[in-house]
C-alpha cells in the first residue's frame, strides 16, 4: 500500500509536466520560435499589444474600433462585431496591432483562427511597415502621373502591406493572400492567390500561415500552399494587425441576411525566424 502511495504522488508530479511539453508549440524545421501569444491570460497583454480607438472610414467602412470589442475568453483572443451606434456609425468591431512593440523584418507567422461570416464581415489578418513614409509616397505617385519616373530615388523606402488572410464573410469558403507593393517604377501593384473549396472558414479553427524570406512569400492554409511570390518583397520591419472590418467597397454592406453579434477568434499567434535573419 505504502509502494502504491510512493507511485501515485510521483505519479502527479510527472503529469503537469507531460502536459506542459505536449502543449509547447511544434517547430517548424529550420525556423526559430521569437514571439508568440497563446492568450490563456486573463487579460490581454499590453507589453505585446495595442488595442485600438478609432473611427476608421478608409474603404467607406462602417465601425468603429473600440477596446471593448476586444478581449481574452476560454483561452482565445475574441474580436467582436456588433450593432451599435457609436459616434458617426452603426457598427462597432475590434482591431489590434504590434506597432511599436513588435515589427520584426522575415519570419514565419502562424495565426490559428476562428472567422465571423455574413454579409459586410471583413476580417484579416496583416502586415504593415513599422516606418511607413507617406510623404516619398505621394511624392512618387506625383512622378508616375507626370511621367518623370527617373526622379524617384533609388533609395527610396518600400511601401508594402502583406495580407496574410482576407475572408469576405458572404463568401464562407474563399480565402484570399495578397502583396500590395510599388514597383521601382514607381507603379503601385499586387500579388493575390485566392483559395476556393468546400470548407467553410466560419464553422471552426483553421491555421493561417505567412512565410516571408528576402527572396520570396508563401501563403498556407492548414499547411496548403495558396500562393507564392518573388516580385516585390519587402526588407523592413513590419508589424502585425488583426481585425475585423465591417462595410465598404469590397464586401458590401451588412444586410437583412446578417446576424449579429459575430466573432473572430484567434487560439494563437507564433512568429518564427530562421537564425540566418539574426
Amino acid at each position: 500500500m505504502k509502494f502504491s502511495l510512493i507511485v501515485i504522488l510521483a505519479l502527479s508530479f510527472l503529469l503537469p509536466s507531460c502536459r506542459s511539453a505536449s502543449d509547447r508549440p511544434r517547430t517548424p524545421e529550420g525556423w526559430r520560435l521569437i514571439w508568440q501569444d497563446e492568450f490563456n491570460d486573463v487579460r490581454l497583454d499590453n507589453e505585446k499589444w495595442n488595442v485600438l480607438l478609432r473611427e476608421n472610414s478608409k474603404h467607406n467602412e462602417l465601425q468603429y474600433y473600440l477596446p471593448d470589442e476586444v478581449y481574452l475568453e476560454e483561452g482565445n483572443l475574441r474580436m467582436r462585431s456588433r450593432v451599435r451606434t457609436y459616434g458617426s456609425k452603426k457598427y462597432t468591431s475590434g482591431r489590434l496591432d504590434t506597432k511599436g512593440k513588435f515589427s520584426p523584418t522575415y519570419g514565419r507567422f502562424e495565426i490559428r483562427a476562428k472567422l465571423p461570416g455574413g454579409k459586410g464581415l471583413w476580417p484579416a489578418h496583416w502586415l504593415f511597415p513599422q516606418n511607413r513614409n507617406y510623404e516619398m509616397e505621394y511624392l512618387m505617385a506625383e512622378a508616375v502621373a507626370n511621367g518623370k519616373e527617373r526622379l524617384i530615388p533609388e533609395d527610396r523606402p518600400w511601401y508594402s502591406e502583406i495580407d496574410i488572410m482576407e475572408f469576405l464573410g458572404h463568401e464562407p469558403n474563399v480565402l484570399y493572400g495578397t502583396l500590395h507593393y510599388y514597383s521601382f517604377d514607381g507603379q503601385k501593384k499586387t500579388s493575390s492567390g485566392t483559395l476556393r473549396g468546400e470548407t467553410d472558414y466560419t464553422k471552426d479553427f483553421h491555421l493561417y500561415v505567412l512565410e516571408w524570406e528576402p527572396d520570396s512569400i508563401r501563403w498556407y492554409v492548414d499547411d496548403k500552399l495558396i500562393h507564392a511570390t518573388t516580385d516585390g518583397i519587402p526588407h523592413t520591419p513590419h508589424y502585425l494587425i488583426l481585425n475585423t472590418a465591417i462595410g465598404g467597397g469590397w464586401p458590401g454592406d451588412p444586410d437583412s441576411t446578417t446576424v449579429f453579434p459575430q466573432f473572430h477568434d484567434v487560439d494563437y499567434v507564433r512568429v518564427y525566424q530562421k537564425s540566418k535573419y539574426f
